[in-house]
């Protein structure tokens, strides 16, 4: 862990993001550690130990693809559901639940012009209107969109807002007792400040993710707030067969089910999750066909490699207190390559 802490704090001293929190997960450890500041402005608090993260799209794996696929486990769902028989007001008949946790729905990435968009109903009228832009299954369009909806889904069909499900169904089986949507604000890692007609101040305790905040923080791609050790159970209990889902379901989570060149690189999506690509989060020596894991753009990532026995996963306010400012994801291939080396030099 001594190679992983100076590796960060060189990243902090020179200014890449302002800390981090991170851990190192095997079958039988939880390895936690954390390097520089809890916030820089408006005055600089160094980091105690207990942070609470805006995990951004952290959560799009680790509640709204759990909670789906859950629903499949319970025979309530089936990847092939047409997402028209769930949410009446979606318009393209033959859209499926596999087509959105893979990223080739057709759907495109973002809602456009969000920051001019006034209230969660809007959110949605603006995405229930919305045309495909390709053909669905030909390539993978990394879509906010998608998972937005998958959020409706979940709360259709357990009946409840997605955080009341993800304390019932993951966070509480887990033993994730700092994990949810609503934190508590003194632990939080603040996030970006603002001053627009968007938002004012500094976020601290409210999602950063502007569809999010517009959604009141309960949505499908972000609203999520977590810290490492949480995340570390949740990846812990995936290297260990003892997930929230069924074995044959978790072993599914690491399937490729479409793989998109167009981009220059290969990018390899499963249910869910992405695979690791050359200079990815993973860094270069993760076992391919073994490895999963996300990113978040607040300065999030996590990978989870059954094969070598190891998961990590790293949660900053890298957009802390501008956006701008965020440079930690350059330094996530080098990481991946450390823990890897370490691993190899433990053997």
């Amino acid at each position: 862990m001594d190679r992983i802490k100076s590796f960060l704090q060189k990243g902090v001293d020179e200014a890449r993001f302002p800390g981090a929190h991170y851990a190192l997960i095997t079958k039988d450890n939880l390895i936690t550690d954390f390097v520089g500041y809890k916030q820089l402005y408006p005055t600089k608090e160094v980091l105690s130990g207990d942070e609470i993260y805006d995990v951004a799209s952290l959560t799009k794996v680790i509640s709204t693809t759990t909670l789906i696929l859950k629903l499949v486990d319970d025979n309530l769902l089936s990847l092939d559901t047409r997402l028209q028989s769930i949410l009446g007001r979606y318009k393209h008949p033959h859209t499926t639940i596999k087509e959105l946790l893979i990223h080739a729905s057709g759907l495109p990435a973002d809602v456009p012009k969000i920051r001019t968009v006034k209230s969660k109903e809007a959110v949605m009228d603006i995405i229930f209107s919305m045309d495909l832009i390709y053909e669905p299954n030909t390539k993978v369009v990394y879509s906010d969109v998608g998972f937005i909806l998958l959020g409706k889904v979940i709360e259709k069909m357990y009946g409840m807002p997605i955080d009341e499900a993800a304390q019932k169904y993951i966070f509480n089986p887990l033993g994730m007792f700092d994990s949810g949507y609503r934190p508590e604000v003194d632990r939080v890692a603040p996030t970006e400040d603002h001053d627009d007609d968007f938002s004012k101040g500094l976020l601290k305790g409210k999602v950063h993710d502007e569809k999010s905040y517009l959604l009141e923080g309960l949505a499908g791609h972000a609203g999520l707030f977590s810290t490492v050790y949480d995340i570390g159970l949740f990846i812990q209990s995936i290297l260990n067969d003892k997930f929230v889902l069924s074995k044959d379901m978790t072993d599914r989570l690491f399937l490729p089910q479409i793989t998109d060149d167009s981009l220059g690189y290969k990018v390899t999506r499963t249910l869910g999750y992405l695979k690791p690509y050359e200079d990815s989060f993973a860094g270069s020596k993760s076992d391919f066909d073994n490895t999963i894991g996300h990113t978040g753009f607040t300065g999030c990532h996590m990978f989870i490699d059954k094969k070598n026995d190891i998961g990590f996963v790293l949660l900053s306010n890298a957009v802390h207190p501008k956006r701008s400012l965020n440079r930690i994801i350059g330094l996530r291939n080098e990481l991946g390559n450390i823990i890897y080396e370490m691993k190899v030099e433990k053997k």
